[in-house]
C-alpha cells in the first residue's frame, strides 16, 4: 500500500491527480487507471488482449505486440501504485478465442501478476463473458464496494435506484489544448452518479465524449471531463 507521501509525489509530478466521486478520493493517472487510496484498490478497464491478433484474420496489417505492450504497462503500475486489489471492468479479453491465441509466456506473465497481488478481480464483459480457469483470479459480473456498484456496462436500474456506478465499456474519448497543441487521448468521464473509464488495452479506439450514448448517461451541467495525455491527466 501506498504511503501518503507517495501519494502526493504522484499528484506534484502531474501523473495523478485527485478526484472526488460520491464522497470519495480517486487518483487519476495519466496511465488510463484509477487508484482508490482509501481501500487500496487499482481499476483497470478494457485491456482487450489479443485484440491484434484477431483483427490479423481479417487482413489487418497490425503489428500483434499489443497484449505485451498492455501487459507491460500494467507492470509498471502494479510497482508503482503495489495495491491490495485490482479489478479489471470487463473487456480483458477481446474475444472467446483470445486465450487460445495468447502466447503461452504471456499467459504466464500475467498470472504471475495475478499471484503476486492479494486480490484479482476480472469483472466479465460483453466480449468475455467467460474466462477459462487457467487464467488466474476471481471473476464477477459486477461488485458493490461500500456506495460503489463496479460494472462493465452501466446498469439503468441500478442508476434509477440512486446507486453510484462506475463501469467501463464505452473507451471515451475526448480532445482538448494542452501547450497549445491539440490534444487527443481517453478520458474519464464523471458526473454526480456515474463514472465511465478509459480504455487501458492499446488497440481499443474510442467513443466521442459528445457522442449520443455517453451523453444519455451524464449530466452536462456537472460532468467533468479528465484527458489523458502524454502520461499526465488534464481536468477540461
Amino acid at each position: 500500500m501506498l504511503e501518503q507521501n507517495s501519494l502526493t509525489n504522484l499528484v506534484l509530478e502531474h501523473d495523478a491527480i485527485p478526484a472526488q466521486f460520491v464522497q470519495q478520493r480517486f487518483l487519476l493517472d495519466g496511465a488510463g487507471v484509477l487508484f482508490w487510496p482509501k481501500q487500496d484498490i487499482l481499476v483497470f478497464s478494457d485491456l482487450h488482449f489479443e485484440k491484434g491478433s484477431f483483427l490479423t484474420q481479417f487482413a489487418h496489417p497490425l503489428p500483434r505486440f499489443d497484449t505485451k505492450e498492455t501487459l507491460t504497462r500494467m507492470r509498471l503500475l502494479l510497482s508503482r501504485y503495489m495495491p491490495k486489489t485490482v479489478i479489471c471492468l470487463g473487456d480483458s479479453f477481446h474475444d472467446g478465442n483470445a486465450f487460445q491465441r495468447m502466447d503461452s509466456t504471456l499467459i504466464d506473465l500475467l498470472n504471475q501478476m495475478v499471484s503476486e497481488t492479494s486480490n484479482w478481480i476480472w469483472v466479465l464483459g460483453n466480449h468475455d463473458p467467460q474466462i477459462p480457469p487457467f487464467i488466474h483470479g476471481d471473476r464477477e459480473n459486477d461488485l458493490a464496494i461500500e456506495n460503489i456498484v463496479f460494472a462493465h456496462e452501466p446498469c439503468i436500474k441500478t442508476l434509477s435506484s440512486g446507486q453510484a456506478m462506475l463501469f467501463g465499456h464505452y473507451h471515451p474519448k475526448a480532445s482538448s489544448v494542452v501547450a497549445r497543441h491539440k490534444a487527443v487521448g481517453g478520458c474519464f468521464v464523471q458526473c454526480d452518479k456515474v463514472f465511465i473509464m478509459p480504455a487501458f488495452g492499446k488497440y481499443t479506439g474510442g467513443l466521442s465524449v459528445k457522442s449520443d450514448v455517453i451523453q444519455s448517461l451524464i449530466n452536462e451541467n456537472t460532468a467533468k471531463l479528465y484527458l489523458t495525455y502524454r502520461k499526465k491527466v488534464y481536468l477540461i
